[in-house]
């Protein structure tokens, strides 16, 4: 944010304004020293005694209750410093100084490593916004957190405004200081400390001694030893154990209850809690009678004490704690309520974070640390603050963090400071209750004085550099005065970057300079990056250690870092996975997978056994026209790995489908790795072509079911499958000719005709269409059906309704008929038959399997003997709410209020589906009719709200599935539902409670696809058409137009899954993006630039102005009221001579016209190449379509088109 005061006038009457306002300059305020850490050698102007706490009891130092003192049968031999040191690394409050975990008593304590030791000691959690105050300590640095918790507990300052200085030594008076306010114990100034001592640490000192912490010495101002850290760590943990214990209480309430931080709130119970999982405390927002408060508990050691630290900030109003006894945990409830009053964060005191008061010419970050009501550090950014500077300049706010840039080179440029000069910056709150002012001087232009190195983050998650990896150091760099250096060009031109190693870096890159420099940002921190990049072959077989180092010219000052550098993985052995399936005469091609290891062991990703193909042979024998070996996109031999498509790393076995019978035999595949000759064999029988050998139910129906309220939308469908298995026991769905598939439906038991019929899911039954062989049901007027086989793989293949492939997979249904008396037994019989249709006729065909699918029909009344459950929300329901609008299309280009009721109905489905189950009493799943629910209210409408949530598996929501919860902020809920079940027994309720809606953004949890990672074979006629890239699974096996198929994509709530077109639909929200790769032309010799091909798709549903300026011909309009018609019948695009453009709901293609992109439609849009020798049109030969989620989940298929087609 860039904020500006226009006059100089205006400033100066607000200066005077608020005259009386104490203003926080820091080179007049004079230093009110504490008891800090002090630097060495250094002592404050003022000494003060420690902070005047009251101390509790101190417990006896010799005699600790803790699990690391020796056991009371034991001889209590002392523990030497080794000895406590395992026992404090074993309680993880310790570390080594190396990977072996050795002490390294004799090192100097560094400020972090004290700051880290007694974080851990007093249980507290790291805190990384507290520590951003201190400049010189990175935000990568493993030690912000712990050094942000001991400032923000008062444990430890800074040595200076806005340095901590990590690495700086601790001396013995310092640690002794610093143990005393952890341990809470009163300084003691009366006692002589015989020895040098600082005058302002005599009294901590003599306390630290007093209590065992420290021995006496001679000079307690020199640096102390990790010999020291050890020591006093080991006391304080005793002495805290011991002094924490608490008695233990069953019978809970609340002792005291306060708001401790913006978003914090503390409990303080009667007693501790034994196990704390077996009580539940939750906020309420405005009292006991409020809505929930989300927050996130942090239990105390001594269990007795709990944080809750709130998802959002409080507000003014009155917060209340509730306890709750889990059920049977062994806890009861006393005094389990408490309210307190809070106000909303309230800043109290700004102060400004600078290093100096001299800003060099460059672009200068100033820092300040508001500080709130609670004296926490706030985190509100500069951009909520008003910041104002004298003379007027451009100041610029950063959204992120309490800091403000000023460019003051520009300034000296343009003539609006000199060298010299005073510039006067305040900081402010909007309504100026709390401000700081400071002044600064222009001093010489920026040059670097230091540089620091932090950690080195690789890519993807390793921890080395490998070839072609490019890897960001963290750093920090600072200049003559002590300020952050954020310029580039500063950067580049004040220092120089090397390396130790020749060969590892890629000299020849231009970013980063040389393959080691700095760039400009790309993380949004507007602070450029450091960065490496590994040359593309590293050539070093075992792993090194490089060091990166950066050296400032005007200071001398270099800094280093190591850079662990892995070489360059080498195959050494080959085994092949695990490869269950059967080879047959006629399958597609098959691919089995192999193991690569180095000689460490080390297995090679898919990547590496690509990038080391070349030095695998594959080749198979016994079989001769069958071919082993790797294929191109274009479907050339090339033998060795498949290097592409979703298969690649795996080896390639083709042409079976040429194959007779008299081709069975076995078949050997080797893979060989050529340095090491060391090989790996799989032999395999190819065995005869597959036939279908077996029947049976892939989803078996519920085994009851109750009588429909109604045949229109209250029908009660039992829903089934079928599938077949070849003669190996594989699922089989190939070539059918010969068999035939026998369907009878019969009535086993009961009174009534036709109480239960079968059908097959998507038709409408009607009496006058029955025909023999094509029967829409089955009852007792039609009980059979015969299903004749037909090749299922031939070219374009669409089933009839009179073949096996009709029935195959599809959804299958026992339908009930209306009659609160009707009852009986009921089943379906699917024979399998080696033979012709003639043949089942004539009873000559040979029966080869059967399978039975059967469901009772209940009476009405037995509906009230049924047990009814809503299903939980598992992961609970996202607040859809915090989307909206993000898929309702543009506002401007909406007509007919499309805009605001269709993506409405989009976001719902994100609803939560309410799902109602029966069971009997012997717990089977009882089918009920389709819409029992009939009505749903749920107990917090500001958080959730009942809608109407739409099929999740098309363009337009407009098609329902019942009712919904639609998550509209965070919090909690409950429903209840009115159902019917039953005709005869009316409605009955169901509850369900404790439903969270939550806020966590959405991401896809899976994507799939019928033909992920497959190659596909399609029509180029199709493809020129603008075919759907999911075409085929709704309309048989279309052949000719197949490519991805039946695309579904999941999110990790759980409740909606969305196939095909809605998938495009919801494409925002999951950051979907859709591309063409691996494009190869029929020919090379094409003009460049020229052909076109490319997945477009109609998200929104909205038209624009590319409506119509693409149109195929000028559209008749627009009329008065703006609206268009066609001039003539198209056929392509569906368009009647005179009818109206319905401009909400489709788009034309941007480079093909006659390509009409409705909406969901994600279609491929393709324009041929033109041939550089002669002009003519040069057709695509194959290519490569991926989807991918902003998560990384992606589907691909190879697709080749058939240009005879």
């Amino acid at each position: 944010m860039k904020k500006k005061l226009s006059r100089l006038v205006t400033f100066a009457m607000i200066f005077s304004m608020f005259a009386t306002v104490d203003l926080v300059q820091a080179e007049t305020t004079p230093a009110t020293p504490t008891t800090s850490v002090v630097p060495t050698g250094t002592a404050p102007a003022t000494p003060t005694s420690a902070p005047s706490v009251t101390p509790t009891t101190t417990p006896a130092p010799t005699k600790p209750a803790s699990s690391l003192s020796p056991s009371p049968g034991s001889a209590a031999v002392p523990l030497d410093t080794q000895a406590k040191f395992k026992a404090l690394q074993a309680k993880g409050i310790l570390e080594g100084s190396d990977e072996a975990g050795t002490a390294a008593l004799d090192q100097i304590l560094t400020r972090a490593q004290l700051a880290k030791t007694i974080v851990l000691l007093s249980n507290l959690k790291e805190d990384k916004a507290a520590g951003s105050v201190y400049t010189d300590v990175d935000s990568s640095n493993w030690a912000l957190g712990f050094i942000g918790a001991a400032t923000k507990a008062g444990y430890m300052e800074g040595i200076a405004s806005g340095h901590f200085d990590p690495a700086g030594q601790v001396t013995i008076e310092q640690a002794a200081s610093v143990f005393v306010r952890v341990l809470k114990l009163k300084a003691d100034e009366s006692s002589a400390v015989a020895g040098t001592v600082s005058a302002w640490a005599k009294g901590n000192v003599a306390a630290a001694i007093e209590a065992g912490f420290i021995t006496k010495t001679t000079d307690y101002t020199v640096a102390a030893k990790r010999e020291l850290l050890v020591s006093s760590a080991y006391q304080a943990y005793t002495t805290l154990q011991a002094g924490e214990t608490v008695p233990a209480v069953t019978k809970v309430s609340v002792a005291e209850f306060k708001a401790t931080g913006a978003k914090t709130l503390w409990v303080k119970l009667n007693g501790a809690v034994a196990d704390t999982t077996k009580l539940t405390i939750s906020v309420l927002r405005g009292g006991s009678n409020g809505t929930s408060a989300a927050s996130t508990p942090k239990w105390h050691a001594a269990k007795n004490e709990v944080t809750l630290t709130l998802d959002t900030k409080m507000t003014d109003g009155v917060y209340s704690v509730k306890l709750e006894a889990v059920k049977d945990g062994g806890l009861t409830i006393d005094k389990g309520n408490a309210d307190v009053t809070v106000t909303s964060e309230n800043i109290t005191k700004i102060e400004f974070n600078t290093a100096s008061d001299t800003l060099a010419q460059g672009k200068i970050k100033i820092g300040f640390k508001a500080t709130n009501q609670y004296n926490e550090v706030s985190d509100l950014s500069a951009s909520r603050f008003t910041i104002l500077t004298s003379p007027e300049l451009d100041a610029y706010s950063a959204s992120d963090s309490q800091s403000l840039n000023i460019d003051v080179t520009s300034a000296v440029y343009s003539r609006k400071l000199l060298k010299d000069q005073k510039i006067e910056v305040r900081v402010a709150t909007p309504d100026f209750s709390a401000q700081a002012v400071k002044s600064f001087t222009v001093g010489d232009p920026q040059s670097i004085a230091k540089i620091e190195l932090g950690d080195i983050t690789y890519v993807n998650g390793k921890t080395n550099l490998e070839a072609g990896d490019i890897a960001s150091i963290a750093y920090k760099a600072f200049d003559q005065y002590g300020f952050q250096v954020t310029d580039l060009d500063v950067l580049a031109k004040n220092t120089k970057t090397y390396t130790s190693s020749a060969g590892v870096i890629d000299s020849t890159a231009t970013e980063p300079p040389q393959g080691f420099g700095f760039v400009v940002d790309y993380t949004g921190d507007n602070l450029p990056e450091l960065k490496v990049k590994a040359a593309s072959t590293i050539n070093t077989y075992r792993d090194q250690d490089v060091t990166l180092t950066v050296f400032a010219f005007s200071s001398g000052q270099e800094a280093s870092k190591i850079m662990k550098v892995s070489n360059q993985k080498t195959p050494y052995e080959v085994s092949f996975g695990a490869f269950p399936n059967t080879i047959a005469v006629g399958d597609d091609d098959l691919f089995i997978p192999i193991i690569v290891k180095d000689q460490a062991g080390t297995i090679f990703n898919t990547d590496e056994v690509v990038n080391s193909a070349d030095k695998i042979k594959v080749f198979g024998y016994g079989i001769h026209t069958v071919t082993v070996g790797g294929k191109d996109i274009s479907g050339n031999y090339v033998g060795g790995i498949e290097k592409e498509g979703g298969n690649r790393g795996k080896i390639r076995i083709s042409d079976l489908k040429s194959l007779g019978d008299k081709n069975t035999g076995v078949l050997t595949v080797k893979a060989m790795i050529v340095a090491t000759g060391k090989t790996a064999s799989y032999t395999a029988s190819v065995v005869g072509k597959r036939h279908p050998n077996s029947v049976f139910l892939s989803v078996t129906p519920k085994v009851k079911m109750l009588p429909s309220l109604d045949l229109n939308d209250g029908k009660t469908e039992n829903i089934f499958r079928l599938k077949y298995k070849d003669q190996y026991g594989e699922e089989f769905d190939r070539d059918y000719r010969g068999y035939t598939v026998q369907l009878s439906f019969n009535k086993i038991s009961g009174s009534v005709t036709d109480a239960v019929y079968f059908s097959r899911g998507g038709y409408t039954w009607d009496k006058d269409t029955k025909l023999p062989n094509n029967p829409t049901r089955l009852d007792s007027a039609i009980k059979s059906i015969i299903l004749e086989g037909v090749d299922a793989t031939r070219d374009g293949y669409n089933p009839l309704a009179n073949e096996i492939g009709y029935y195959r997979d599809k959804d299958l249904l026992f339908t009930s008929n209306i009659g609160d008396n009707n009852e009986g037994n009921y089943q379906l019989t699917a024979k399998l038959f080696k033979g012709d249709l003639t043949a089942v006729t004539a009873g000559t065909a040979s029966l080869l399997s059967t399978t039975v699918s059967s469901t009772q029909l209940l009476k009405a009344k037995e509906s009230d003997s049924l047990t009814y459950t809503i299903t939980p929300f598992t992961n609970g329901i996202y607040t859809i709410d915090k989307l909206s609008g993000a898929l309702q299309g543009a506002k401007t280009t909406v007509v007919k209020d499309v805009y605001s009721t269709e993506g409405y109905a989009l976001e719902n489905m994100f609803a939560g589906k309410v799902i109602l189950t029966a069971k009997d009493s012997s717990g089977n799943i009882v089918q009920l009719p389709n819409n029992p629910i009939k009505a749903v209210t749920t107990s917090n409408p500001q958080v959730s709200a009942v809608v109407n949530k739409p099929k999740a598996d098309g363009a337009v929501a407009k098609d329902f599935d019942g009712y919904g919860i639609r998550g509209k902020n965070v919090g909690t809920t409950s429903i209840s539902t009115v159902f019917k079940p039953s005709n005869y027994t009316g409605y009955k309720f169901a509850f369900l409670e404790n439903i969270a809606i939550k806020e966590e953004g959405l991401f896809a949890s899976s994507l799939t696809a019928s033909f992920n990672g497959k190659s596909r074979s399609i029509w180029l006629s199709a493809l020129k058409s603008g075919v759907n890239i999911y075409t085929g699974n709704d309309t048989g096996k279309l052949n000719q137009k197949q490519t991805f198929s039946n695309i579904t994509l999941s999110d990790q709530y759980g409740n909606n899954t969305f196939k095909n077109s809605s998938v495009i639909r919801v494409a925002s929200v999951f950051g979907i993006q859709i591309f063409i790769s691996n494009i190869r032309w029929a020919t090379e010799n094409i003009v460049p630039g020229s052909g076109y091909l490319a997945v477009e798709s109609n998200v929104s549903g909205v038209n624009n102005v590319n409506g119509l300026a693409n149109a195929p011909y000028p559209l008749i309009g627009p009329d008065a009221k703006g609206e268009y018609v066609y001039p003539l019948d198209d056929k392509v695009i569906g368009a009647a001579a005179g009818k109206a453009v319905d401009p909400t709901d489709w788009v034309f293609s941007s480079v093909n016209p006659t390509v009409r992109l409705l909406r969901g439609d994600a279609k491929y849009v393709y324009i041929p190449a033109k041939s550089v020798i002669n002009g003519t049109d040069v057709e695509v030969a194959s290519f490569t379509a991926t989807m991918i989620t902003a998560n990384g989940k992606s589907i691909s298929v190879d697709v080749f088109p058939d240009a005879s087609k």
